[in-house]
């Protein structure tokens, strides 16, 4: 079975670090899956990739939730897809979603991270400004989220 494709995709192959005692990529991996998914979606729609100056404060957010569903397990040099689109916006916060597929296509596991536009100066959030919300949107081209969180 295929799932619906998401407006930023990347690639991943399970390395033996992921592997627990029971042969199959351990619960705590899928977090640092989704992590890598979302710096790249996030560094790409800032544009912050190719600065040669890019500091994490340039980046200002700060994650305050994150679920896992897990569905499948993924197991050791699987190819594996990990795709992530913002599901909502809120004032200041707003929600990702993600899905992963295995290199049959079948669902691994699904997440959702709620993050929170942050600033690391103040130490205070502050409102999702429009063109982070415009940028996001001509980004995503219309991607509707499914409904499995």
């Amino acid at each position: 079975m295929n799932y619906e494709k998401f407006p930023y995709e990347i690639d991943l192959e399970v390395a033996f670090r992921d592997i627990d005692a029971m042969g199959h990529v351990n619960n705590a991996v899928f977090f640092s899956y989704f992590e890598t998914a979302r710096m790249k979606y996030v560094m790409e729609i800032f544009e912050l990739g190719d600065s040669e100056e890019f500091d994490l404060l340039d980046m200002p957010l700060i994650l305050v939730r994150a679920t896992c569903s897990y569905k499948s397990p993924a197991l050791l040099a699987e190819k594996i897809k990990v795709g992530v689109g913002v599901s909502r916006f809120g004032t200041k916060s707003f929600d990702l979603l993600y899905q992963i597929t295995g290199e049959d296509g079948r669902l691994i596991a699904t997440g959702k991270t709620i993050q929170v536009m942050y600033d690391y100066g103040s130490r205070s959030a502050y409102a999702i400004p429009d063109n982070i919300k415009a940028q996001v949107e001509t980004f995503q081209k219309g991607w509707q989220a499914p409904d499995f969180v």
